[in-house]
């Protein structure tokens, strides 16, 4: 039962390939050589277990889901779900995007009562020019409407 690599596994010990690969071919003649020796019962097990090992390797057709389920596994299978998740997930962005809008103008609003309101003080009090004029004036008015 000699491996086919046999020759190559020579040229490789007496090459100068890496320490692993003198190893491997070294382990290799090594198992060549009493595998002649061991009993035929052996053999058919080593064998059986052998095609054993291929079959449970790789997966029968029948046993491997298709792409396309699981990319829909989370959804119930059907692609129109996948539409709803999209729509909803616009809806949702848009939602976001009219609240933000909204909370923008609730602030300029507010800003522009705020100056109003200081505008309306001024006009209806009875201060003098100079008052107007100086740099303080508009801290003034903030701390005390």
């Amino acid at each position: 039962m000699k491996c086919l690599d046999a020759p190559n596994d020579a040229a490789r010990l007496n090459s100068g390939g890496s320490a692993e690969q003198r190893f491997a071919a070294r382990v290799r003649l090594a198992l060549d050589e009493f595998a002649d020796a061991l009993p035929p019962g052996t053999l058919q097990r080593l064998a059986l277990a052998r095609k054993a090992a291929l079959r449970a390797q790789t997966l029968p057709q029948s046993r491997r889901a298709p792409v396309r389920e699981l990319a829909t596994a989370g959804v119930g299978g059907s692609p129109r779900f996948g539409f709803a998740r999209t729509g909803f997930v616009f809806s949702a962005i848009v939602l976001v995007g009219v609240c933000l809008a909204g909370l923008y103008q609730f602030e300029q609003e507010r800003r522009i009562q705020e100056l109003a309101d200081t505008d309306t003080a001024v006009l209806k009090d009875d201060l003098p020019i100079s008052a107007y004029a100086d740099q303080g004036f508009n801290a003034f008015l903030k701390q005390n409407p």
